[in-house]
């Protein structure tokens, strides 16, 4: 499905280029990526395929949409029961708009945009909308950017047949997120960059469908309604000119008010490989210590009389996990001058990372791949 959507692309892709010319404006410009996504866990499978169009008018108004659709195979319970095996799919659709725009104010530049998505799932409906503003002065060495983003989500609990919802049951969750950041060149070889995220979630934030054992009871789950989360990340990124090579260090530090934290460093380098290809290696380590109200690891439940806040996601107790994958890239440009050199600045990529973790969700080892392609027009 992946790679029937990517091929798509390219044909419309060729088609908006041959278009342009036809109708000889030359100020239209813009890019199409079309992209497949895998996840493969030991109970779930994810196909994510995925397309997005952007565009730029001749007065430099930018837009773009994109659709992607979640392909969930799972073992789990968690959407329907009537099944015979307990494996079932289930499909996720995201619809995503956004406006911008770049002024120019003598030797600086404000950057404003806009964007929008909504996605559905047989039980949940989520819209995401935000705003963006970036300021870059000193020469353009320093850029200056503030973020806000708001979320609604609706969450119900399917009974029997996907799409039947349990009229006793509706979590609504509300957020608003807001960032700053600050990037600064600091040689023509060397950036640096800082920034801080808040978030603020008030409403249903657990699982309709996991319990948590009290004593030998088992409950719905119920974590607090309010969190907020703290997000801090530092990245540098050098480049070495001697043998085309990009090093990336990030180091992020999270924290929030259900007492849960978390250190994630992580390493990227990029090699060019010739004029065409180009590798990505990444490493990365995630640590955290548990929620307030998790069980700690060994405790299957909580003891008898226990009147807190209830979870049995093992995501918010203690674990550490790693992450290493490569990313190939290639750029068609060989294509020039041929008859699909309507292609040559195009770019595919081709991705694998495998993640180990000791958390106990689902499944210790899991794989992710990534399929795609780019075509500026």
């Amino acid at each position: 499905m992946a790679i029937a959507l990517w091929c798509a692309s390219l044909v419309v892709a060729a088609w908006a280029l041959r278009a342009r010319a036809d109708e000889a404006s030359g100020t239209w410009t813009g890019e199409l990526e079309g992209r497949g996504n895998y996840y493969y866990e030991r109970s779930t499978r994810v196909m994510i395929p995925t397309g997005r169009l952007t565009l730029e008018a001749p007065n430099g108004v930018r837009m773009h949409g994109e659709y992607l659709v979640d392909v969930i195979s799972t073992a789990s319970a968690a959407a329907r029961s009537d099944s015979q095996d307990n494996v079932f799919t289930e499909l996720r659709h995201g619809i995503g708009v956004g406006v911008g725009k770049l002024f120019t104010l003598g030797d600086h530049e404000l950057d404003l945009s806009f964007h929008g998505i909504y996605s559905t799932e047989t039980d949940y409906y989520s819209w995401i909308f935000g705003a963006r503003a970036s300021y870059a002065f000193n020469e353009k060495n320093t850029t200056l950017a503030l973020g806000v983003v708001g979320v609604h989500d609706i969450v119900y609990r399917n009974l029997g047949t996907l799409g039947m919802h349990d009229p006793a049951f509706r979590g609504v969750l509300d957020g608003v997120t807001t960032s700053l950041s600050l990037s600064q060149v600091l040689s023509p070889v060397l950036i640096a960059s800082l920034s801080y995220q808040f978030a603020y979630l008030t409403g249903y934030q657990g699982n309709p469908y996991r319990r948590a054992l009290v004593g030998p009871r088992p409950l719905p789950e119920a974590p607090p309604e309010d969190r907020q989360r703290h997000n801090f990340e530092g990245q540098l990124q050098w480049y070495v000119p001697a043998s085309s090579t990009t090093f990336q260090v990030f180091a992020r530090f999270y924290t929030d008010s259900w007492s849960l934290q978390a250190i994630t460093p992580e390493l990227r380098i990029y090699q060019a490989l010739g004029r065409d290809w180009t590798a990505r290696l990444r490493f990365r380590y995630y640590l955290q210590g548990r929620a307030s109200f998790a069980l700690p690891h060994g405790q299957m439940a909580y003891a008898e009389g226990y009147t807190g806040p209830l979870t049995n996601d093992h995501k918010l107790r203690s674990f550490h996990s790693e992450q290493l994958g490569l990313r190939i890239t290639y750029a068609l440009t060989g294509l020039q001058g041929s008859a699909l050199g309507f292609l040559s600045r195009a770019v595919l990529d081709v991705s694998l990372d495998h993640q180990w973790n000791n958390n106990g969700f689902n499944s210790p080892n899991n794989l992710i791949g990534t399929l795609g392609g780019r075509l500026p027009f």
